[in-house]
């Protein structure tokens, strides 16, 4: 009885950490270093619980389900914290004394090397194959602690003690990152309905109202330009006149940016050279890039895709444009366009001011911007409604104060 109701606070107290871990992770705003804090505290709390109560398989011989915990710290926060459970665990293990708590303590300082090694091969897995690399890991876990106490301590390990050991760790951490992975697909799916639903208002918004905004700002422009070219008005006030035009046209560029969103897919659809396509933005964008001090490095492979030549040529030109303000200081901004199978894919990496991880969900939200009061989001936001209109996808990879990579995946067109 006794053994069972040690199993089950186990196994509450794992429930309460994903719970927990969830919670934090899910939500929108949080500060990274708080969430780190939560994390650790839950995990630690587990492993503590874990621990404490550990229960009975057969012949007396107890274990817990604390390497849970740990893997999941391992695979899911950051090193500082998988290092901290990884301490934890062994200071409670060396409680037992250092006998029969050197090979547990030496198994899991082997065990944060490799799972922490692994960490970048697991998170570019998709769902399916984490849940079968996290079990498979476990199940090596549990083999290896299994054989090291039969071989080393003369543990009396049957044919049913193995397979309740590795089935209770393997099928448990199993079923956690399944959750996990889970809600975090579910929540992704939220943020990306949430911001298909802010796009859908300022798509409305923009077929409402720009075309009768454009109309005055034409016509108050021309009434300018021809004060403008007026002898009567001294130079000095027409240098007013000038800067008046020049709001006039940032104006209309950003209802232009507005009418993006009201056409759901380009009108003209044709075969595009994604190099020459590149080439010709990269020469539009050359004399920003010099006045930045800012030097563009290409290598692009030749492919066919299907789009609209200036739309996509309007999309690179913002994408490029962010990545060389991203560099007050001059830089490197390097453009890799490959070929993987089915997929091309364009590759424009910067080693600008970088983002964080918040900054980068919000990323192509209606005025979000990282360049706070000079932005107003709305290149990105066209960047991404011209991308998704031709069926591909944005991926973005960046750090603070180490630059940002955005890789743009689109289906080949076999037929160009």
């Amino acid at each position: 009885m006794t053994s069972t109701s040690h199993f089950l606070v186990n196994l509450v107290g794992i429930l309460i950490l994903l719970v927990i871990v969830q919670f934090w992770l899910n939500r929108l705003h949080q500060n990274q270093i708080v969430t780190e804090i939560v994390m650790g505290f839950s995990l630690s709390a587990t492993v503590v619980l874990c621990m404490l109560y550990p229960f009975q398989i057969n012949d007396g011989i107890t274990f817990n389900l604390r390497f849970i915990p740990f893997v999941l710290g391992c695979l899911y926060s950051h090193k500082i914290t998988s290092m901290w459970l990884t301490f934890l665990i062994i200071c409670l293990r060396l409680m037992h004394g250092l006998e029969v708590s050197w090979f547990p303590c030496v198994s899991l300082l082997i065990f944060f090397l490799i799972t922490t090694k692994l960490k970048p091969f697991y998170n570019n897995l998709p769902m399916v194959k984490k849940i079968i690399f996290s079990g498979v890991l476990m199940l090596f876990m549990s083999i290896w602690i299994i054989v090291g106490d039969k071989l080393l301590f003369h543990v009396p390990i049957t044919i049913e003690l193995f397979f309740s050991y590795s089935v209770f760790q393997s099928f448990g951490i199993l079923l956690v990152v399944y959750i996990m992975e889970s809600n975090k697909e579910k929540q992704s799916l939220l943020d990306k309905i949430i911001r298909m639903e802010k796009v859908e208002v300022v798509s409305h918004l923009a077929a409402s109202i720009s075309h009768e905004v454009r109309n005055p700002l034409t016509t108050t422009r021309g009434f300018l330009q021809l004060l403008n070219e007026s002898k009567a008005i001294p130079e000095v006030e027409k240098s007013y006149l000038t800067v008046a035009m020049q709001e006039l046209d940032q104006a209309e560029r950003i209802i232009r940016d507005y009418l993006t969103f009201a056409k759901p897919a380009p009108e003209e659809i044709e075969s595009l050279n994604l190099k020459k396509e590149i080439e010709r933005t990269i020469n539009i964008i050359v004399p920003l890039a010099n006045m930045n001090i800012v030097e563009l490095s290409s290598e692009l492979e030749s492919c066919y895709i299907k789009g609209n030549a200036g739309l996509f040529q309007q999309g690179l030109v913002n994408l490029l444009k962010n990545g060389i303000e991203a560099m007050p200081s001059g830089g490197t901004l390097s453009i890799v366009g490959t070929v993987e199978k089915t997929l091309a894919k364009v590759s424009i990496t910067d080693n600008g001011v970088g983002m964080t991880d918040l900054q980068i969900k919000r990323l192509g939200e209606p005025y979000f911007s990282t360049k706070e009061i000079r932005g107003t989001g709305l290149g990105m936001m066209v960047a991404f409604r011209i991308i998704e209109s031709m069926n591909g996808t944005i991926k973005v990879e960046s750090e603070p104060g180490k630059g940002t990579r955005i890789t743009l995946s689109f289906p080949l067109n076999t037929s160009g």
